[in-house]
């Protein structure tokens, strides 16, 4: 079970790290552009949602992911965000997702079902790089890490939290 007293706000995350990954995160999320979808979805949450975002600003993706998790947290204060270390939490990732990659974000009813989870990468991408070759799949990467992908990630999060509708 996944304690959200032990979790860090958004605020501690974005202290964490060298000072090159805080300015890196920073531009991230000055440069994120969010949807009208996106936003409306988060808007209409009418159920608590305790969220669960297992991220490390020095990880590329994570960075990525967390612009998003932050607009999902200012815009609705029915979202309860804690975020957690991977590695204190290997074990409990592993028995919800059946893997210890970050990001994770794991999305939790008011009685701690888990309801939706997003692991790494939105899995439109995922889907995309099952068949693509050793190449095609670094520039994938590299191309979500440039924001390419960031209409998936916010279609994966808002279909998580039209479950809390």
């Amino acid at each position: 079970m996944i304690d959200f007293e032990k979790g860090y706000s958004l605020e501690e995350y974005f202290a964490k790290g060298y000072e090159e990954e805080r300015e890196r995160q920073r531009r991230a999320c000055e440069r994120a552009v969010y949807s009208e979808a996106f936003e409306e979805a988060v808007k209409k949450v009418k159920e608590p949602v305790r969220l669960a975002a297992f991220a490390e600003i020095y990880c590329p993706d994570t960075v990525v992911v967390m612009p998003f998790v932050k607009r999902v947290a200012d815009l609705n204060p029915l979202v309860r965000l804690a975020v957690f270390e991977r590695d204190p939490y290997m074990k409990e990732m592993e028995t919800l997702t059946g893997t210890a990659r970050i990001p994770t974000l794991l999305f939790f009813d008011g009685e701690m079902n888990l309801m939706a989870k997003y692991v790494e990468l939105p899995d439109g991408l995922k889907d995309k790089m099952k068949d693509a070759d050793p190449a095609e799949k670094s520039t994938m990467s590299l191309d979500y890490r440039r924001g390419k992908y960031n209409s998936l990630i916010q279609e994966e999060l808002a279909s998580a939290l039209s479950l809390f509708h």
